[in-house]
């Protein structure tokens, strides 16, 4: 993680105490050096503080600047941590085009080599800061940074504006190249015509440590040759297609051994996932198990409990039944001893009719 993570956010362009920019290029310079993803929170708050300040023009200027791409965002890192390379670039591409010019064959020869291990190098100290900064470089990302390099190389108009840091986009060698075209990859109004970059660091302190190597030493040149005729001329675009043939190639075996860490490192992460998941299925299976085997302890459970009410319902119904039959014996016997009272008092009653009638007719004897 780069200092610019590590530290904790206490500066930046929407910050009240920080001075406010005089100029569009001192604005632009601020903006393009920091991270991309800020730009733009980064510049609103920016042309606020400039507007409430008064200076409405410069507001209006500022909030024209636009995002950089993620190419160009790379190439203004570069032009800021390697201030020695980029600005050779222009001394290089000056080199390139007079023993051209000049047909020096061998010099011409040894520049190229030069040229391409000089791409090579800052490409791959570009991937370095992307990757330090989790910035997705793709490769439409690397092809935009190639040709802005090589841009640089072929016309000192961008190798300016490449060295100023300002650039919103990339940068093509060809036709249109020079202030037209030039302009229009350029965020700010630097064009590198200033006497080398600031050296103030980035806002917050985010200024990355140097990293610079050593600037190597432009080749001596060589006086012309002379005898340097058609034969030479052939052997010389047999040898540079060659080169660049090889260059092709080892740049394909490159993005292929990318692409294969790439599909690597997603087979892994999925079987990781996949394993993840049968173990937390697993886990899933063994807490299902055991509520299961609970569950069917508690089924047993009731289940005795349900027997042990039909049994004791059943011995009930068995003496609620008893009790029922005795019932109704004993309604029984009552009723039939109700009945044979009742025939002993007609009977007494009788008889006790029959008496007084013995006793009158007793009576009426006397």
């Amino acid at each position: 993680m780069s200092p610019a993570q590590d530290a904790p956010p206490e500066a930046g362009p929407a910050d009240a105490d920080e001075e406010l920019p005089t100029s569009l290029e001192d604005a632009a310079d601020l903006l393009y050096g920091i991270e991309r993803e800020e730009f733009i929170p980064h510049r609103d708050a920016l042309v606020k503080r400039v507007r409430k300040a008064g200076d409405r023009e410069l507001a209006g200027e500022i909030g024209a600047l636009r995002k950089p791409s993620v190419a160009a965002w790379v190439a203004n890192r570069l032009a800021r941590e390697f201030p020695d390379e980029i600005g050779g670039l222009e001394e290089l591409g000056g080199s390139l085009r007079e023993a051209q010019e000049k047909l020096e064959g061998d010099a011409l020869r040894q520049l190229s080599r030069q040229r391409h291990g000089l791409i090579n190098a800052l490409v791959e100290r570009g991937r370095r800061i992307a990757r330090e900064e989790a910035v997705r470089l793709g490769d439409p990302a690397i092809r935009e940074l190639e040709r802005t390099i090589g841009a640089a190389l072929a016309d000192p108009t961008a190798a300016r504006a490449l060295a100023g840091g300002q650039l919103a986009g990339g940068m093509e060698a060809g036709p249109g190249l020079g202030d037209g075209g030039i302009s229009a990859a350029l965020g700010g109004p630097a064009s590198g015509a200033r006497a080398g970059r600031a050296t103030r660091p980035a806002p917050g302190g985010t200024r990355r440590p140097d990293r610079r190597p050593s600037r190597p030493a432009a080749p001596a040149r060589e006086e012309p040759d002379e005898d340097l005729d058609d034969e030479d001329d052939d052997a010389l675009d047999v040898r540079d297609d060659r080169e660049s043939r090889d260059q092709e190639d080892r740049e394909r075996a490159e993005q292929e051994e990318r692409e294969r860490a790439e599909r690597e490192r997603r087979e892994r992460e999925e079987r990781e996932r996949a394993q993840r998941a049968a173990e937390e299925a697993r886990t899933r299976a063994d807490a299902a198990d055991d509520a299961a085997r609970r569950a069917g302890e508690d089924a047993d459970a009731a289940s005795a409990e349900a027997e042990d009410a039909d049994a004791t319902v059943s011995d009930l119904r068995a003496r609620l039944a008893a009790a029922e039959d005795a019932r109704r014996g004993a309604w029984d016997r009552a009723d039939t001893a109700a009945r044979e009272r009742d025939t002993r008092r007609r009977e007494a009653e009788r008889a006790r009719e029959d008496a007084e009638s013995a006793e009158r007719h007793a009576r009426s004897l006397d």
